[in-house]
Order: structure tokens, then sequence, then C-alpha cells
């Protein structure tokens, strides 16, 4: 089991339903949250569409980063000057076998609330934090 999140500010709502769709061909196993807007954390830029997806037989860990981080450059992703800037597509492993592999998890409401719609989850409540689930089905 791996839970995985997505997350977009560049032309998210393209980036996001393509990103889907090659997740869902190559891991058929899979189901994705509601998609929710939040705005940008630690950089400049348009609100971002966040989203889960928990991934059922995926097999390797390091295999599956480095399929994620293929499926981030064939949509234009920018590695350059550092990560903290908008994005056509980031995708993060949280969990890993029901191990904590990202502490962001718990965090940030734009990667705990999605998430919470397929593990459970005990968080308390955000403090200044606001996101909005908005009408995009991946």
């Amino acid at each position: 089991m791996a839970l995985m999140g997505l997350g977009s500010n560049i032309q998210p709502e393209e980036h996001l339903t393509s990103a889907a769709a090659e997740l869902r061909e190559h891991y058929p196993l899979i189901s994705f949250s509601a998609v929710y807007r939040s705005k940008a954390v630690g950089m400049e830029g348009d609100d971002f569409l966040n989203a889960c997806c928990l991934l059922q037989g995926v097999g390797d860990q390091t295999a599956l980063v480095s399929w994620c981080k293929a499926l981030e450059d064939r949509h234009g992703r920018d590695r350059s000057e550092g990560s903290w800037k908008p994005r056509t597509l980031d995708l993060d492993l949280l969990m890993f076998d029901e191990e904590v592999v990202d502490d962001d998890l718990f965090r940030y409401p734009h990667v705990f609330v999605p998430a919470s719609e397929l593990i459970d989850l005990e968080l308390s409540d955000p403090e200044n934090d606001v996101v909005l689930k908005v009408e995009l089905s991946l």
C-alpha cells in the first residue's frame, strides 16, 4: 500500500487529470480523494489543487518513487533553483506499507484533508489554514 499526495498550481486541472490517468493505467488498484484548492505554501504563486491517491500492490518503494519522478518530468516539472516554486505536478509519497515516510501528512491541511478520505487519521482541526473542495474528478 502506498499513499501519494498530488498537487499542481500551473494548469492544475489539466496536469492532475492527466497524471491521474497515467497513475490509473500503471497502477490499476488505485483510489483517489476529492480535489481541494488551497493557497500556495512557502512560495508566491497561484492556488494549488491537491488530492491524494491510495495504491495497492505497488511492489518496490524505490521503483514507485522513480516512476513518479518520471511522471512529474513528463508533465514539465521544473527542478532548477530549488523546489519552493510553482509546479506543473508534484507527487509526494506520504505512506508506504502503512508507515509514514513524509511528515507533511500531518503538517498541512492540503495534505491531511484529502488523505483522511482514504485512510484513518486522527488529527486536530487546522488553526488558520483553509482548503476548499473543488469539482474535479480524478
